[in-house]
């Protein structure tokens, strides 16, 4: 029993360096790791610029709505021989043309396209800004992650610590007994052996830790030493597997993602319907100038007309993009069966975790009391020779596997509720954190993009 007391004091110890590795330690909490994430890991801003150049793509297709106009200035020189100059006697003589003019035109009708060019770059806009929050919501995970994975590891390096700390101790005494006569000298060199392994235990452990930590700086750009154990997020996961999933097919970013490449996918078919009809815009232009079109003398020429165009016929090319274009809002309807499916997988696969995990820790703490409890008592037998010194080392060898077996089941069954709630979108809302403002999606409201919807109802003829 002595021993025992002993190995788990240290153990106790240990755990308690592993968690303050100097007193001038800085705690990192998950919380404030993942709004330094959020606020500067490269993923997030390559989004938000990205959605913010296609709110400048969104003004264009409202700059459509508004008139066009140029000016042209020119100066020159000019020889102009033709018949009606040469019975002028006139084709000896030089011009010299200055002009300046100035053009105006509006597009009046355009059989929709401008509508739904604005309503496609609206639909785009939100669909970039749920990537904000899709990508603020994945880095947010994987920073859980390797917050989590470095607490467990400091866990793993503790109890390689005890391990290492319960074969010198009984090394030490083999080493007694092989002066006394009483332990051969295999018995001895086979607890150095194991006491070699536990030291390359430690080292792994210790060179996973640094990975962790390493994997930890690149998402946050923040060094990790001590570390608090996360508030539980138990009570903010669904109730319910089914209630998960159907929270996960309404509010999974990259589902929300999709349903915006959608309605964009529309409006692009609108847009090739409109390439069928008629343009009607209004035009305007002036000239001022000298030597103009030929003519000595001044010229002022003003002219305003309503121009109406309209392409009968060009081999069938409007009609089988509209074709194209259909199929290209159906293959993005299939993208989000896609995500429906495997934010659906994510839920499941997550939930199942969670739930093993839960039985796979109250198991594996069941046979950590038992291992700790075998272990005494094959120490007591082996002091009395009725076991042999390899029994002991391994029942050592199981106490020990089984503690980092029961810590990395307790992070993976925390992890796994970190999971969905990132699948159904609320793990920055739980934390009491927010994407950045550029993951706002309201583009499509405030442009008055239809609905969703229910599948593409255009007539569709097949190629060939």
């Amino acid at each position: 029993m002595t021993i025992m007391r002993k190995t788990c004091g240290s153990l106790i110890a240990l755990c308690a360096a592993a968690m303050v590795s100097t007193g001038w330690a800085q705690t990192t909490d998950l919380k404030s790791a993942i709004a330094a994430a959020i606020d500067s890991h490269p993923e997030i801003n390559q989004a938000i610029q990205n959605k913010e150049a296609i709110e400048f793509e969104r003004e264009q297709a409202q700059g459509l709505y508004l008139p066009r106009v140029s000016v042209e200035g020119s100066a020159g020189v000019r020889r102009l021989e033709n018949a009606t100059r040469r019975a002028l006697n006139l084709d000896n003589q030089t011009l010299w043309p200055l002009e300046a003019s100035v053009r105006a035109e509006e597009t009046v009708w355009d059989s929709g396209y401008r509508s739904a060019e604005k309503r496609r770059q609206a639909a785009r806009t939100d669909g970039a800004a749920l990537r904000v929050g899709e990508r603020s919501q994945f880095v947010a995970l994987n920073v859980t992650r390797q917050y989590l994975d470095y607490m467990l590891q400091q866990r793993v390096v503790a109890a390689a610590e005890d391990n290492i700390a319960f074969h010198r101790k009984l090394l030490g005494d083999l080493g007694e007994g092989v002066t006394k006569g009483s332990i051969s000298i295999a018995d001895q060199q086979q607890a150095e052996e194991r006491l070699q392994a536990a030291l390359v235990r430690k080292s792994e452990a210790e060179q996973d830790m640094t990975n962790a930590a390493i994997q930890f700086r690149t998402l946050t750009g923040l060094s990790i030493d001590q570390v608090t154990m996360p508030d539980p997020v138990t009570s903010a996961v669904p109730p319910t597997l089914d209630e998960a999933i159907a929270a996960a097919r309404t509010h999974n970013p990259l589902v929300r993602e999709a349903e915006a490449d959608i309605q964009a996918a529309h409006a692009v078919v609108d847009e090739a319907k409109s390439e069928l009809g008629p343009t009607v815009s209004v035009e305007g232009t002036g000239r001022v100038g000298q030597d103009v079109d030929g003519f000595k003398g001044n010229t002022n020429d003003i002219q305003g007309r309503v121009v109406l165009r309209w392409q009968l016929f060009n081999g069938g090319i409007n009609r089988a993009k509209v074709q194209e274009m259909t199929r290209r809002a159906s293959e993005a309807r299939f993208r989000l069966s896609q995500r429906l499916r495997e934010a659906e997988e994510d839920v499941r696969t997550a939930w199942n975790r969670w739930d093993t995990e839960k039985k796979r820790v109250t198991d594996l703490s069941r046979q950590g009391t038992v291992s700790d409890g075998l272990l005494v008592s094959y120490r007591e037998q082996f002091n009395v020779g009725r076991r042999s010194l390899l029994d002991v080392l391994d029942s050592q060898n199981t106490r020990f596997n089984t503690q980092v077996r029961t810590e990395t089941a307790r992070f993976s069954e925390i992890f796994a509720q970190y999971q969905i709630l990132a699948a159904t979108n609320t793990l920055l809302d739980t934390l009491g954190l927010a994407a950045p403002s550029d993951a706002k999606a309201d583009a499509r409201k405030t442009y008055n993009v239809p609905d969703l919807p229910p599948a593409e109802l255009q007539r569709r003829r097949y190629p060939g």
